[in-house]
């Protein structure tokens, strides 16, 4: 094994010092001397660069131990702050973070029939809108779908933007000229439940997303599992019902034509209405839908068992791939509730092994609505602080 440089043991030992004071909340030099196993002089040297460097302040002082009272350390939120971009729903989202995930400024713009070089055009207008002190830009992630090689940033193909083969990375690295992370969006819901969630027994999960599309996102030991051809997760675009409708894939019946946001709209316009509460509404909204089915209106609760069978059948595919113990259910559809977690939890302990099914917690996020609206930019400044300054 090829002996580490001093340049990278001095960036190890940094990283580590400063992810030990983000832990910490408020720590001393001698409390991160400890935890970390290095020498109280190296982490004064340590301290002193990301003082000067503004990613450390000091905030007072703590208890005595007996001799002088020591100098509190914590992360300065202010000191850098990153831009996410969230390309997954009806609209293109930006959100300008600092350092503790907080969301400083948000801009939103419409994506219906945005494709190609419109969509692109897009994304450079919302990163342009809310950056402010590019000194301080940390770096740059959008969370996109479809296919993505995370390790070169290139978009290999999202269907719904009509990119393919786009070298998203280097085309916003040359134009604002900061550290960009391309991934799929998925992922970074699944990131960001492992990141800021709870109630997690192992370093494994998988989390459903489930809004305008359907897509998993995998982590295994902690990290993002993408799969030698970066499609791990594409669970939208596995059959589940062969005499089902045609996909935008080109396949017939896809999850998302069983179970999306999209598809049980589209079926709420081609079936008999008329014992439901939706019968006077031409065009029933998600909102409307989701109050009827909570509202336990039969044409709508039909609907959402529905949904909930054919997610109940990806669910039991992914536990008998992987035996994760964890599934955790996001996105829009977590707005229907037990009605369709129920439906899911019953088809998914009906195809797996019993002792597999008992083993398996089927569960709703639990970053809570507020933090769940924000699911992927969380997912975002999760691997942005990962990859750039270690800290989670």
């Amino acid at each position: 094994m090829e002996k580490a440089t001093r340049q990278q043991t001095k960036d190890h030992n940094s990283r580590l010092v400063l992810k030990t004071i983000f832990n910490g909340g408020e720590v001393s030099r001698a409390d991160v001397a400890r935890l970390t196993g290095l020498t109280r002089p190296t982490v004064s040297t340590i301290v002193a660069d990301l003082l000067e460097n503004n990613l450390v302040v000091e905030t007072g002082q703590g208890p005595s131990a007996g001799g002088k009272r020591p100098t509190l350390l914590t992360i300065n939120g202010q000191g850098r702050h990153l831009i996410a971009i969230d390309l997954s729903g009806a609209e293109f989202r930006a959100a300008r973070m600092n350092l503790m995930g907080d969301i400083e400024t948000r801009d939103v713009r419409p994506a219906a029939g945005l494709r190609g070089e419109d969509a692109l055009g897009v994304v450079y207008e919302l990163i342009e809108s809310i950056l402010s002190e590019p000194s301080l830009l940390l770096g740059i992630s959008v969370a996109t779908p479809g296919l993505v090689n995370p390790t070169n940033g290139i978009v290999l193909r999202a269907v719904n933007l009509g990119w393919v083969n786009l070298p998203l990375r280097d085309l916003l690295e040359a134009r604002f000229n900061r550290p960009v992370y391309i991934a799929n969006d998925s992922h970074m819901a699944a990131l960001a439940e492992y990141t800021y969630g709870g109630g997690l027994d192992s370093n494994n999960l998988i989390a459903i997303r489930v809004s305008r599309g359907i897509g998993a996102g995998i982590i295994i030991d902690g990290l993002p599992f993408y799969g030698d051809g970066f499609g791990a997760g594409e669970i939208g675009h596995v059959v589940v019902d062969t005499a089902g409708e045609l996909c935008v894939c080109g396949n017939r019946g896809c999850l998302e034509t069983t179970s999306s946001v999209r598809a049980i709209l589209r079926r709420l316009q081609t079936i008999d209405r008329t014992q439901s509460v939706l019968a006077g509404i031409h065009s029933p909204t998600w909102p409307q839908f989701v109050e009827a089915a909570l509202a336990h209106d039969p044409v709508a609760t039909d609907i959402a068992v529905n949904a909930g069978h054919y997610l109940g059948v990806a669910a039991a595919n992914l536990v008998g791939a992987f035996d994760i113990q964890t599934i955790v259910l996001a996105g829009r559809i977590a707005e229907l509730g037990d009605i369709l977690l129920d439906a899911m939890r019953a088809e998914m302990q009906q195809r797996v092994l019993p002792s597999m099914a008992e083993a398996t917690t089927l569960r709703f996020s639990s970053l809570g609505p507020r933090r769940m609206a924000d699911l992927i930019p969380l997912g975002c400044s999760a691997l942005l602080l990962n990859q750039e300054l270690g800290i989670l």
